[in-house]
């Protein structure tokens, strides 16, 4: 029969001090509220003005989809800017966020201008 090894350490394996424990994951809801107030560049028109509650991931494309809705989907080609108006702050990419355009939370407004079709109303 087989002979006992006599001696033989047991391996002990050493142990990441990091096993075991996972880093909080993210949410991906962001609890910072933003009430923005949209409204219509020019010509002041409080008709044309709404609030919109969301966060400072929202996107720029759903603000501008809202706009849209709002008008019945008769309106594109839409100029937007974040707290203020001016042609050289006009917000180019649609994929940018409110915190992108800096907006962390609180309040802020967002100004919109677009250039009307020709249609049946205007003419």
């Amino acid at each position: 029969m087989g002979k006992k090894a006599k001696g033989k350490k047991e391996e002990v394996q050493e142990r990441s001090q990091w096993e075991g424990k996972h880093p909080e994951p993210k949410s991906r809801v962001d609890e910072r509220p933003v009430l923005a107030t949209v409204k219509l560049a020019a010509p002041v028109c409080s008709l044309l003005e709404f609030k919109l509650e969301c966060s400072p991931s929202t996107k720029i494309s759903y603000i501008v989809d809202c706009i849209v809705d709002r008008h019945g989907g008769s309106i594109s080609d839409l100029s937007v800017c974040v707290n203020r108006f001016h042609p050289e702050e006009v917000i180019v990419g649609r994929d940018k966020t409110l915190e992108q355009c800096g907006v962390f939370g609180g309040e802020c407004i967002i100004y919109y201008d677009f250039v009307p079709r020709a249609g049946a109303l205007l003419q």
